[in-house]
């Protein structure tokens, strides 16, 4: 008995909420169009965002721009073959439709000063591959949302430089489900050989499951707000010329209270098996009633800008940034009793994420008076190197073209819109993910093996070719008086 208590508890016990690649750039239907670039641009209220010292150029007394962004986004997954000839699985996500948005206001009451405030959604990742795939051990569903606000202030030093400033008050929210342990005939027929040692006689019941998830957790909690800054320098070199930076600080989102929920497989007979084997020889905690407690880095980014007018009716801008991913390199996740008590000891959750370079370029051309037309693209690097591969948020090295248009039917209002496709530098990329399944370390240890050859038996990597691309499709309004 207490090696099957042993083997289900292990099999709870590899729960972890995770994302990966969960950067949201798309926050400016006007720089949607031109790849995101603005560090070194004069834009309003948006600069409040891209760069804060650039808002103290703007030459109206108030600006007010909001938009949104719809991400239609999909990934693939394709098994590896081998040479015994086993056919190749492939799984496709369906994702809901992503829609970050923004909400930026800027006054200027003096001609050196300017003062603002932001909200938006910087930082997201939405995934879901379905209960019953074959990667649902490591992940069925995530949706990560972060909200952000942001009271700025710039201030003009002399004709040419300016700086900026602003408190960034982020909070957030998750939920995230997996299988707690992989689906199929290995899972099942040592599910089967559990249940002949608990009750002799009993049928093979679980290999009627065949490839479906027999257990399931689904985690859930509020991010506590995080506090940060973010501040920025520009210079003015001349009408042609003019050169930016900002800095964003690393953020610590912190969930204190999420909760956890068990889901059995929607099977009658299975669920009363497993129902069964857990009220009889108490397998599991009452995991409806634990408390979830984990903590997210938002990581710092550093943005080098340089914008070009060779004429008043053109402009180029290009931006570097360099996203710390390195913050993200393991996560831990407690669960907690109503005492606050820990139910689990959770070994930490490896990522090794390292920190990426992005690279912008995009033009506007002022076509008209009462219209701009933008094109751009950029190169956002993956964090995540091959052997860590994740299909949470399947990270790869991005390509993307963009183009946008922005209408002006009186000076004062703009209407823009922004169409991006974005899709991987390669065609596919090749990765897996260590996993060690909990069931085969018991099954190891109870055949003789000590815990450390056990645990090597039973780990073996996830692996398989990964496909995503996007279609974003942006729209945004523009006040200023």
């Amino acid at each position: 008995m207490k090696k099957i208590i042993l083997l289900f508890a292990a099999a709870a016990a590899v729960v972890a909420a995770r994302a990966e690649g969960y950067q949201v750039n798309n926050l400016s239907s006007k720089q949607n169009g031109m790849a995101h670039v603005g560090t070194a641009m004069k834009l309003n209220s948006e600069s409040l965002w891209f760069n804060p010292a650039a808002a103290a150029f703007q030459n109206e007394f108030f600006d007010f721009s909001a938009g949104v962004t719809g991400i239609a986004a999909k990934a693939t997954y394709t098994s590896l073959p081998d040479y015994a000839g086993t056919p190749q699985s492939h799984f496709k996500s369906d994702n809901d439709l992503s829609t970050p948005l923004y909400v930026y206001a800027n006054f200027k009451p003096t001609p050196w000063m300017s003062a603002g405030l932001v909200f938006n959604t910087p930082f997201g990742s939405s995934m879901n591959w379905g209960d019953d795939w074959a990667g649902a051990h490591l992940i069925q569903s995530i949706n990560l949302k972060a909200y952000n606000l942001q009271p700025t202030v710039s201030f003009r030093i002399g004709k040419h430089v300016s700086v900026g400033a602003g408190l960034m008050l982020t909070w957030g929210s998750f939920d995230l489900s997996r299988a707690l342990f992989p689906a199929g005939a290995q899972t099942n027929a040592l599910l089967d050989a559990v249940l002949q040692q608990a009750q002799p006689g009993a049928p093979a019941l679980f290999a009627s499951a065949g490839d479906r998830s027999l257990m399931s957790i689904a985690l859930e909690g509020k991010a506590k707000m995080a506090v940060g800054v973010n501040l920025g320098v520009m210079w003015d070199i001349n009408d042609e010329w003019s050169l930016g930076f900002s800095y964003r600080s690393k953020l610590r989102m912190k969930v204190t209270d999420g909760t956890a929920a068990l889901r059995m497989i929607d099977d009658p007979a299975i669920a009363a098996a497993l129902g069964a084997l857990n009220a009889q020889l108490q397998l599991l905690p009452d995991m409806n009633r634990a408390a979830v407690r984990t903590e997210l880095p938002l990581p710092a980014t550093l943005t080098w800008g340089a914008s070009f007018r060779p004429v008043p009716k053109w402009e180029f801008s290009a931006d570097l940034q360099y996203v710390l991913w390195s913050a993200y390199d393991q996560l831990d996740v407690a669960f907690l009793d109503e005492a606050g008590n820990s139910i689990y000891d959770m070994p930490a959750s490896r990522k090794n994420y390292s920190n990426t370079l992005a690279f912008r370029f995009g033009g506007q051309y002022h076509a008209f008076r009462w219209m701009t037309a933008r094109m751009g693209m950029y190169v956002d690097e993956s964090p995540v190197s091959s052997d860590y591969l994740n299909p949470e948020t399947p990270s790869m090295t991005k390509m993307a073209y963009t183009a946008g248009l922005s209408f002006r039917p009186v000076r004062w209002l703009s209407i823009d819109l922004a169409y991006g496709y974005v899709r991987s530098a390669d065609p596919e990329r090749t990765g897996s993910y260590p996993y060690t399944n909990p069931l085969l370390v018991k099954t190891g240890m109870a055949q003789g093996l000590d815990a450390a050859a056990a645990q090597r038996a039973a780990t073996s990597a996830f692996a398989g070719n990964y496909t995503a691309e996007a279609h974003t499709f942006s729209l945004g309004v523009n006040l200023r008086f």
